[in-house]
């Protein structure tokens, strides 16, 4: 009988989560999985390494450069940031209530 073993590589992709990304109120880059936020550490030539953004956690993730998962040690130290990321996500979208002036009738 042939069994199957998962390679480390194997486990990563079936618990990895959907990982999506925003920008934090200066600009920069924000990495989102599993309803936590990450602020980028370091960058190499070849992968970027993500803390969480709650200082006493140890929470990290590491992706390629174009933003695949590679290796996540998911363990917080808190709460998820469910409210704060649905906040940040809210205030990226363009507002859709903002009136053109062009869309003004005038009689």
């Amino acid at each position: 009988m042939v069994k199957a073993v998962a390679s480390s590589e194997d486990e990563t992709q079936s618990k990895s989560p959907m990982i999506s990304f925003i920008n934090s109120q200066k600009g920069k880059q924000l990495l989102i999985a599993n309803e936590y936020i990450f602020k980028l550490n370091k960058t190499t030539t070849t992968r970027k390494y993500w803390r969480c953004v709650v200082n006493s956690c140890s929470a990290k993730i590491h992706t390629d450069v174009n933003g695949h998962l590679v290796k996540i040690n998911d363990e917080h130290s808190h709460p998820s940031e469910k409210e704060t990321i649905e906040v940040r996500e809210f205030c990226e979208k363009p507002s859709q209530t903002s009136v053109d002036k062009n869309d003004v009738f005038t009689r």
